[in-house]
């Protein structure tokens, strides 16, 4: 039944109908409201959607659409769902979100509680005015917090705040998803989240993707001198860059990190800069 489906209806599915935006969209819901977790559903309603309302297609359930008994029911829904663009769950986790997303599919709680009708429409709406305004608004953006995972984070609390002067602004044990955080800070802007996740043993790999923070200071040389004397692995001391504009060091935090050091000269350093080119 689902092969049937995914053939007659494969233009339609992921908003791109001949006649005008349309979307396939599964709901989990018990009848009139979008209010059923996406684990506790043993059946999704599908609706194509367009600009003459919701169309009801089925209601696929899990123990139909599986392969055999022993099939992991997320694997049933994710297979059989595949031709929607859009999940409207009350609540969904991280890692079938993930998983969901690989596969096109956006599962969101942001309708939860809604009538399915409503929630239909705003959703069309939404989509359909994003696919045809493509400006972004960022006026009231800003830059938040990078994370990083760490081995041992009372370790990486003490780098650091002793070596680095940052303050811990927030800090929560997460006993259900086993992993404690913590986000530090200067007190304004941007903030680094340190998470360590407690069934990991072992250092992380770094990879070759992920490249350095940068912290801006000032009087770079004193720090520089601090910290390589209190052993801070410094792979590269500081020194003013190819034009000028700013002295730059990198350190590299416990679990191997980089972090750039960035510091505007001063008007004699500048002089001194520009007299030895």
């Amino acid at each position: 039944m689902l092969d049937d489906v995914l053939e007659k209806t494969s233009s339609s599915a992921k908003g791109d109908a001949g006649n005008g935006f349309s979307l396939r969209v599964a709901v989990a819901t018990t009848g009139e409201r979008v209010d059923l977790h996406f684990g506790h559903a043993e059946a999704f309603t599908v609706y194509d959607v367009d600009a003459g309302g919701a169309h009801h297609v089925q209601t696929r359930g899990i123990a139909e659409h599986a392969l055999n008994e022993d099939e992991d029911p997320r694997e049933t829904i994710y297979r059989m769902i595949a031709d929607c663009k859009v999940l409207l769950v009350a609540k969904v986790g991280a890692a079938p979100q993930e998983a969901l997303s690989k596969i096109g599919v956006d599962a969101t709680n942001m309708y939860a509680g809604k009538g399915v009708e409503e929630a239909l429409r705003e959703l069309y709406a939404a989509k359909k005015s994003a696919v045809e305004d493509s400006a972004i608004d960022a006026s009231e953006f800003c830059l938040m917090h990078a994370m990083l995972r760490v081995a041992d984070l009372d370790r990486s609390i003490a780098f650091y705040t002793e070596k680095l002067g940052m303050t811990v602004l927030e800090r929560r044990e997460h006993k259900k998803n086993q992993f404690s955080q913590a986000y530090l800070g200067y007190g304004a802007g941007m903030t680094i989240e340190l998470v360590q996740n407690w069934q990991r043993e072992g250092a992380y790999v770094q990879g070759d993707a992920f490249g350095h923070i940068a912290i801006g200071v000032n009087n770079i040389m004193r720090l520089c001198d601090r910290l390589a004397a209190e052993g801070v692995p410094m792979p590269r001391p500081p020194r003013a860059q190819r034009h000028g504009e700013n002295i730059v060091a990198f350190i590299a935090d416990p679990d191997g990190y980089r972090i750039e050091l960035v510091q505007a000269p001063t008007p004699e350093q500048t002089e001194a800069l520009e007299d030895a080119k």
